[in-house]
């Protein structure tokens, strides 16, 4: 059964997942404190949900540096946050705890009642700027079962963005171990935030992934969207705003402090499955 429609029912297109990017958690630099926090936080998951998205994945994004697993300060804000979000709709909502801390991921979506995380290192082996990070396939799938939250889909990356490969394979090799290894979900990006995929590389993923949907993670507008043949899209940087160069912040295209807007939002729903 396609995992997707477990948690997305009646959706005869694509689904759209809306990002909600964390101001900076506490114990990072430029922490602006928990209200600036939570403010920010409810801004930006009402305008999603009032803009029509089918789900919303919430993510430590500013929380840099990054690293292997989260620090301990970050993680009660965070669940908090999940809490308090799950509390203001049934649409299905995910977690992705970077750069790649699953065991906080699925413990979070466990106490908040979430339905899926998004794992970005679960068959690769990437160098970043944060370091080196090896595939976590198997420890996740395990961490899963031993929590009983298998019911959690994982969204597992294919080779993600604002990574060096260390592991010599074609795109399909990869899709092929995500799969045998029990993804529910494969995501794939382009090089860095912005970036939509490579359209051969989208066609060779949906080629290998039999079954198991594939939906696409980084550059996708209402430009470019119905080019591709998928399950559905994650979208962040777009609601945000066009940027201009000068906006950059580590890996991001906008500050922390750049508000999703709604007319984005709602121009983006309405563009699904229009004609170019």
């Amino acid at each position: 059964m396609n995992q997707i429609k477990k948690i997305f029912k009646n959706k005869n297109r694509p689904i759209v997942i809306g990002a909600v990017h964390c101001a900076p958690l506490s114990g990072y630099k430029n922490f602006p404190g928990t209200e600036a926090v939570e403010e920010k936080f409810m801004h930006d998951f009402r305008v999603l949900l009032d803009g029509g998205v089918d789900a919303i994945i919430i993510e430590n994004n500013y929380d840099t540096p990054h690293y292997e697993v989260a620090k301990k300060s970050t993680i009660p804000q965070l669940t908090d946050l999940c809490i308090k979000a799950r509390k203001l709709t049934k649409k299905p909502l995910g977690t992705c705890v970077l750069w790649n801390d699953y065991e906080t991921a699925l413990s979070i979506a466990k106490t908040a009642g979430l339905n899926f995380v998004r794992i970005p290192v679960f068959v690769d082996k990437v160098k970043t700027s944060y370091g080196i990070f090896s595939a976590k396939a198997r420890e996740c799938i395990r961490f899963r079962k031993s929590i009983d939250a298998e019911n959690v889909l994982i969204f597992a990356d294919i080779q993600v963005k604002h990574a060096k490969h260390l592991i010599k394979r074609s795109i399909s090799g990869a899709v092929k171990e995500a799969v045998k290894n029990k993804a529910d979900v494969l995501i794939v990006t382009g090089g860095w935030t912005g970036d939509p995929p490579d359209e051969k590389d989208v066609i060779n993923v949906k080629k290998t992934s039999g079954k198991t949907p594939v939906i696409l993670g980084s550059g996708i507008t209402p430009d470019n969207l119905n080019k591709y043949n998928v399950d559905g899209f994650i979208v962040g940087s777009y609601f945000k705003g066009e940027g201009n160069g000068k906006e950059k912040d580590y890996h991001n295209i906008f500050p922390w402090k750049a508000k999703i807007k709604k007319n984005r939002v709602k121009k983006f729903m309405n563009s699904l499955n229009k004609p170019l």
